[in-house]
């Protein structure tokens, strides 16, 4: 698990649709990396390969996900099952944030999308409720 409480699910638990689109654990480390806000050169510097390297790899991740974007490629990976968020702690719900930002500002929505959506917004009401009666 990286720092934004992302890590990637073991092979069982991913849809059929995602292992028929053979999505990379390769793949997946690099869309993680740079939902950390890692550029593609500090990908590649962490990794040790090259930067055309992961360019390719979130171009291919991105086609293979039918996502446009990086962060709808990543609300993919997680509502396929390719990787888990944990939203205990104040890092990870930082990033189910994002995640909420990033799903609210694209033009089109999936439906595929909609539970992750409902389960941040169900987050977003416990954490205020638990905020008003001065808890953690």
């Amino acid at each position: 698990m990286n720092e934004y409480g992302l890590s990637i699910n073991p092979r069982s638990k991913w849809t059929e649709s995602s292992r028929r689109a053979k999505v990379s654990v390769r793949e997946l480390e690099i869309l993680i990396l740079h939902s950390e806000g890692k550029s593609n050169e500090e990908i590649a510097e962490t990794l040790d390969i090259k930067y055309q390297t992961v360019k390719n790899m979130l171009h291919s991740i991105n086609r293979k996900l039918d996502a446009t974007t990086n962060a709808q490629a990543l609300m993919r990976a997680i509502s396929d099952g390719l990787v888990k968020v944990n939203i205990e702690n104040k890092d990870e719900r930082d990033l189910a944030e994002k995640i909420m930002w990033a799903i609210e500002t694209e033009r089109s929505r999936s439906t595929e999308d909609a539970g992750l959506i409902n389960m941040i917004r169900d987050w977003r009401e416990k954490r205020k409720t638990k905020d008003e009666q001065g808890g953690e």
